[in-house]
């Protein structure tokens, strides 16, 4: 009973072994459309996947496979983002893991210490495809895209399942292990090749060696203590075992595979829209450094009374509307500070609201102390926010300044990316802004009709969600 028990490991292994295991770690881009035969030549790589759909929207994804142990898939991943060049690249990752693997590759420790720098190379034992695609848009200035959910989430949705009985249901896992076997190609989809990416590349075997290897040895003990003695008496017991086993391993395929998988469609679908918003003249993306942890005596000498500071929000904030703001970075307190201090000649307190719709931030070294990489996109239309209440007080733990701001929506504004800089606290500044119509406004970010623009994005995924992506856009 105990060895055939210890099935439910191995096979659990298996599919936990292609996981995020990360716990240490101005205009959209000018493209060149890809012709077929390059597609073609691309796509018959076996970790590849490719998605087209020229319906109602133009729109083509690669999709790539990796492992994120030590193999081949970092320089798998540079070539494909070189070689297509695509608007913008979604990363199987959340801003928890992002900074984590970033900080650990920029050389700093949890506590922002310096550690030395590293190269990404083939060599580094985890995250390697990801820190490849980071730099690699980086160099090219390509928008990334964060496409998973945060890690809690996933333990969260695996606990609620764990006793609803459809979470176990033996059918996309036998259907995905049959696709993947025959290697059916849908209408608008190629799907990746896994039999055949490990053949080319055993090293991405790696994950499965290390979960399952453990387990194996253990059954192997335990048979060799039992004497290899198993009364048919014990038939009943293995089979239950093994039904367990396989129960196990359908309730983390449908939870933890399955469903980001549609997370991962989900965001990748978003980001087209993002990049698409770009392309039409409707968003601005920006990109900078600055230093984590600010001094609190410096001052923007840049900044004058018809400056107005941006703070990005993930809604849109309506005029006349109020809002709670709960700030402890040192960016955000120094701008708070100094929209207090340059009040103007008006005595209002005063800053500018973006919608955001896409943050990436990595972990950077900026001169020579822990900082940021800052790729942002946000609407070019904005609101007036006025300051009706601030209360200052201090983080529970650290002890270090925190301020809670009520704010209430004015009037709308419409950016020029001309008159925007970046100040020295690293925040977004935009000059000479003024108020403008309500519906000006909203013409600026009404949809045009019969848009032509084209999308081509990369994601970057683990081998066993690669499918799973390529199915499901292929459906959209």
């Amino acid at each position: 009973m105990q060895t055939y028990t210890l099935l439910s490991f191995i096979i659990l292994g298996v599919y936990v072994s292609f996981l995020p295991l990360c716990h240490t770690l101005n205009v959209a881009s000018s493209k060149t459309t890809l012709a077929p035969s390059q597609v073609e030549k691309i796509i018959q790589s076996p970790h590849i996947g490719y998605v087209a759909s020229h319906q109602s929207e133009l729109l083509e994804v690669f999709v790539i496979g990796t492992s994120h142990l030590r193999c081949n898939s970092a320089r798998e991943v540079t070539s494909l983002i070189e070689q297509v060049k695509p608007d913008g690249v979604v990363l199987e990752l959340d801003p928890e893991r992002l900074l984590r693997l970033t900080k650990q590759f920029a050389g700093f420790d949890e506590n922002g210490s310096s550690r030395g720098h590293q190269e990404v190379t083939e060599e580094v034992l985890y995250g390697a495809d990801f820190l490849a695609a980071v730099n690699a848009c980086q160099q090219l200035n390509i928008p990334m895209f964060l496409g998973d959910e945060y890690a809690q989430e996933t333990k969260r949705r695996l606990m609620r399942q764990f006793l609803n009985w459809k979470a176990y249901s033996p059918a996309p896992l036998v259907q995905s292990f049959i696709a993947n076997v025959r290697g059916d190609d849908g209408q608008r989809g190629v799907r990746l090749n896994l039999i055949q990416s490990f053949v080319e590349d055993p090293k991405k075997m790696k994950p499965i060696l290390f979960t399952s290897l453990p387990p194996l040895l253990l059954a192997s003990a335990i048979t060799f203590l039992d004497d290899g003695a198993m009364p048919h008496s014990g038939s009943t017991e293995t089979l239950v075992s093994i039904v367990l086993s396989f129960m196990a391993s359908c309730l983390l395929f449908n939870t933890v595979i399955s469903e980001r998988d549609e997370t991962l469609a989900s965001s990748t679908m978003q980001a087209s829209t993002v990049v698409r918003s770009l392309k039409e003249n409707k968003s601005i993306r920006r990109r900078w450094t600055f230093s984590v942890n600010q001094q609190n005596d410096q001052k923007d000498d840049k900044k004058t009374s018809s400056s107005l500071p941006l703070f990005t929000l993930k809604n849109p904030l309506i005029k006349g509307a109020t809002r709670n703001l709960n700030l402890f970075e040192p960016r955000w307190l120094k701008m708070i500070d100094e929209v207090i201090e340059y009040r103007g000649q008006s005595d209002d307190e005063i800053f500018g609201c973006v919608r955001c719709t896409n943050k990436f931030y990595s972990a950077v070294e900026v001169n020579g102390v822990e900082g940021r990489y800052a790729d942002v996109i946000f609407d070019n239309v904005g609101t007036f926010a006025r300051i009706n209440e601030l209360r200052e007080g201090t983080r529970p733990v650290s002890g270090d300044r925190k301020i809670n701001v009520s704010i209430q929506g004015d009037d709308s504004f419409i950016l020029d990316d001309s008159s925007l800089s970046v100040s020295s606290n690293g925040y977004l500044v935009a000059e000479n802004v003024k108020p403008v119509v309500v519906c000006d406004a909203e013409n600026v970010l009404s949809p045009q009709k019969g848009s032509e623009e084209s999308v081509t994005l990369v994601v970057v995924v683990g081998l066993l969600h690669g499918n799973g992506v390529v199915d499901l856009l292929s459906k959209v």
